[in-house]
């Protein structure tokens, strides 16, 4: 027992230097098989990665067939509703600066003439906005192509208004966009002759850019203001005219004002007048106690408004769509060939 109590010490750190060898030893085991895992792993992804790095890259070659066979048929698409928008449209023109005053001319007389068929009543003179030209001023050639389509527009849109019935064309104002070249004075062109100076030709700077608004290779806008007198039905047969035109027409703004507030008179005052008895207005015969009696109440007596005309200042967008009507034709061509 003297031993074992002079040992006791050794035997106790034996035994929990033992138990701690055990636990190190099972837990070698353990992790060492969770490492062979994790080693088995790593090699499977690394021959994994292996293998998508000696594939094709991706897409597949069916993926890009796919996609590209895709677009096509969106570009097709795209294609076929600008052609259909664009079918009704005029073709721009190019000819020489020194043919579009008379061409905004012949323009005005047609439409002086068609307002005349129908008795409507237009703006003397009738420049259509572009009033800058209309005494021999000639645009730049970079403006021309713009111009003209400018002017078909015009024309088209004061053609729809005529055949809706309004009464009185008033003005037009176009988006303008180009700085004339104006004609020297003959005073000073005989005294620049007589010194031997020669003339100078310039043209100043647009003010704006020359394209008009919208997205490049799709569409263009542009803006106009018709002034005109109308009735209510004409007014509104000229709305549904326009939105029911194969040319995209948007009216954005539309001010209407009565005619019995124009020319310095109170609404007030005209429709009081409007409303006294035929006989009492000026110029009508004296009214007698018969005639009182005996004369019935017409309809026309009894109507007090809507009769009147409106001047209506409408702004139109006008859209045009282009760059796409020849590349379809030349496809459609190729195919059938």
């Amino acid at each position: 027992m003297s031993a074992l109590k002079k040992y006791m010490v050794l035997i106790v750190g034996g035994s929990i230097a033992l138990v701690l060898a055990i636990v190190v030893i099972v837990l070698l085991v353990r992790f060492s098989g969770e490492y062979a895992r994790i080693q088995r792993d790593l090699q499977s992804n690394l021959r994994t990665l292996e293998q998508l790095h000696n594939r094709d890259p991706f897409p597949s070659m069916n993926n890009v067939e796919m996609i590209e066979s895709s677009l096509l048929n969106l570009e097709n698409y795209r294609d076929s509703v600008l052609v259909t928008l664009a079918a009704a449209q005029p073709e721009i023109e190019d000819m020489e600066r020194a043919a579009f005053p008379p061409r905004m001319e012949r323009t005005a007389q047609r439409l002086r003439e068609l307002a005349r068929e129908q008795n409507i009543r237009v703006a003397d003179p009738l420049d259509l906005g572009f009033g800058r030209y209309a005494a021999g001023n000639l645009p730049a050639q970079d403006h021309v192509s713009r111009l003209v389509s400018q002017l078909q527009t015009v024309e088209h849109v004061i053609t729809v208004l005529f055949e809706a019935g309004i009464s009185e064309l008033v003005g037009v104002e176009r988006e303008v966009f180009d700085v004339e070249r104006t004609q020297a004075d003959p005073a000073d062109t005989a005294a620049s002759r007589r010194r031997g100076v020669a003339e100078v030709d310039t043209v100043a700077a647009p003010v704006v850019r020359v394209d008009p608004e919208g997205v490049e290779g799709l569409y263009t806008r542009e803006r106009f203001t018709i002034v005109f007198f109308a009735d209510d039905l004409a007014l509104r047969q000229s709305l549904n005219a326009l939105a029911s035109d194969p040319i995209l027409m948007v009216v954005r703004n539309l001010e209407l004002r009565s005619e019995l507030g124009l020319g310095g008179v109170s609404p007030t005052a005209r429709l009081a007048s409007r409303l006294q008895p035929r006989e009492t207005r000026e110029g009508a015969p004296a009214r007698t106690p018969e005639t009182e009696s005996e004369r019935p109440v017409l309809h026309e007596d009894r109507v007090v408004a809507g009769r009147e005309r409106v001047r209506a200042t409408m702004t139109i967008d006008v859209y045009r769509f282009e760059g796409h009507s020849v590349e379809v034709a030349d496809e459609e061509v190729d195919e059938t060939s």
